[in-house]
């Protein structure tokens, strides 16, 4: 199927629905009373060198506002402009903060698109900071990125597990070998990518995690040890569970506080030498946009993306492991019990993941086998990163 002939994503685009609550499609009003879109077409025909259309939909979220431009050739830019913040944010981030992350991701996706080879990633084509004429120009700040004909995993199929297994295991293939190139970027200090330059072999800065502040982290870091990074992440997540009343069951208190006890007194988080690996962190099926045969178009939302230790790596939703193994075990044995069918399809799909990250370690080139990141710890079932489920607390500490 030609281009010309596929369906633009704006299609498929709500504009203002599903915004009216708590002010929210006030906020879009006001926000696009204030853009210019002239401004906006005019600088995507100026960096394509093409003619363009903008579609009439856009799509909201809570950060970003996305507009569709079809280029005379039929390739798609999409303009990512930032939203105002809402009295409502997240109390915990700062406009600083915000910007921040904005950079990182600015800096990840340009460190990519410059040293990754198959990881699909959409080209960046510019970003205009506050303040930058463009910027004023056009009302906000805001990135022009290409756009794909494809929708993301999570709305074509929910839960992939419902998935002919021949169609999940092409799934998996693309997800572990996207993982297995990021495993390839590894360096001395835990953080994200605050700074790219091309010069020479190119410059990468390491600095503090995009998402410290949104986490609550007592450290932003940048990290020089797992260790360090894990007892911030517990810490965060001990004075989370302890402050919050939506989390004050007592079993998520008591998870967290387990959770720094074996940070720090264990060998569990002990580096063999400082080498950390470049991770998504968030590569779930919302982020992962896909064609109607479930081939990886491109990986989105690199906000967050950060250098991080082995432990961090885990099965991938829809099926995160937060129970342990012998849980699993006694329910696939009860086939009659109320949970049987989910875990039955959740389990067999898992089961699919171990060879595809055998394989592209197997296939892949000397430095990508070498990779501490692919070794047999990258499959366990100890999830540390769902440390934020600790609502699961027992299960938790069965898998631990």
């Amino acid at each position: 199927m030609t281009a010309a002939s596929k369906t633009p994503p704006s299609a498929h685009w709500k504009s203002f629905e599903g915004w009216d609550y708590n002010g929210m499609k006030q906020r879009l009003e006001q926000f696009m009373a204030t853009i210019h879109k002239a401004a906006l077409l005019e600088h995507v025909e100026r960096v394509s060198g093409k003619t363009a259309k903008m579609s009439e939909s856009f799509s909201a979220g809570q950060y970003w506002c996305c507009f569709e431009f079809i280029l005379d050739d039929h390739s798609l830019i999409i303009a990512r402009a930032r939203l105002p913040r809402h009295p409502d944010s997240n109390e915990n981030t700062t406009e600083d903060s915000e910007l921040y992350a904005i950079q990182c991701e600015v800096a990840t996706m340009e460190f990519l698109q410059n040293n990754a080879t198959t990881i699909p990633a959409p080209k960046l084509y510019t970003y205009e900071p506050p303040g930058s004429q463009q910027a004023v120009l056009v009302g906000a700040c805001y990135m022009l990125i290409e756009g794909f004909y494809g929708n993301t995993l999570q709305d074509v199929m929910f839960d992939i597990c419902d998935l002919p297994i021949h169609t999940q295991e092409h799934i998996i293939a693309q997800w572990t070998s996207i993982q297995a190139e990021l495993a390839t970027f590894s360096f001395a200090r835990i953080g994200s990518i605050s700074h790219f330059s091309k010069e020479g072999n190119g410059v990468v800065i390491i600095g503090p995690l995009a998402a410290a502040v949104a986490e609550r982290f007592p450290s932003g870091g940048p990290f020089t040890t797992s260790q360090q990074y894990f007892a911030a992440v517990g810490e965060a997540r001990y004075t989370s569970a302890r402050n919050d009343a939506s989390e004050s069951d007592r079993f998520c208190v008591l998870g967290a506080f387990v959770f720094c006890d074996i940070v720090s007194s264990t060998e569990l988080f002990k580096d063999n030498e400082p080498s950390f690996h470049l991770n998504h962190m968030d590569m779930g099926t919302q982020n992962i946009l896909v064609d109607d045969d479930f081939n990886f178009l491109a990986i989105i939302d690199w906000e967050f993306a950060q250098t991080a230790p082995v432990q961090v790596n885990h099965f991938p939703m829809p099926f995160p492991l937060i129970s342990s193994t012998a849980s699993i075990q006694e329910i696939l044995q009860e086939t009659r019990a109320f949970s049987f069918p989910q875990c039955f399809t959740t389990d067999r799909s898992a089961e699919a993941i171990p060879p595809k990250v055998s394989r592209c370690r197997t296939e892949s080139k000397t430095e990508r086998e070498n990779s501490p990141s692919l070794h047999c710890r990258w499959i366990t079932r100890a999830c540390f990163k769902n440390i934020r489920n600790l609502g699961e607390a027992w299960g938790i500490l069965g898998i631990l």
